[in-house]
């Protein structure tokens, strides 16, 4: 019996919200993987999103600012924690959820998680 495995990258096309998740993986007779990431472009924007309110420590300290208060610190971090694991986060479970039900209305194949 010949059984032959496609390799494949998927970049949706929706406009807005499709290239946000990049799809690779590889499909045989009986089964297949899916590999779901970020778009790279995507990372590098969000990477520079991630550094604003660090920046905007920056800025302050290097402001002739009278009063540098501690928390400041905590609100760095909380910051940068609440963009990274609320907004990318979410964002990107909810795309990548959409961009698999789209593929596999498109395959017609039933997913099975590992």
């Amino acid at each position: 019996m010949y059984l032959s495995s496609y390799l494949y990258k998927i970049i949706s096309s929706v406009i807005g919200k499709g290239a946000f998740c990049v799809m690779t993986g590889k499909i045989n007779s009986d089964n297949g993987n899916v590999k779901v990431e970020i778009h790279k472009v995507f990372r590098i924007l969000l990477s520079i999103i991630l550094c604003f309110p660090v920046i905007g420590i920056v800025a302050l300290l290097l402001s002739d600012a009278k009063e540098f208060s501690p928390i400041l610190i905590l609100v760095l971090i909380g910051q940068v924690l609440m963009i990274r694991y609320v907004f990318i986060g979410l964002a990107f479970k909810l795309l990548s959820k959409a961009s698999l039900y789209r593929l596999r209305d498109v395959l017609d194949f039933e997913w099975t998680k590992n």
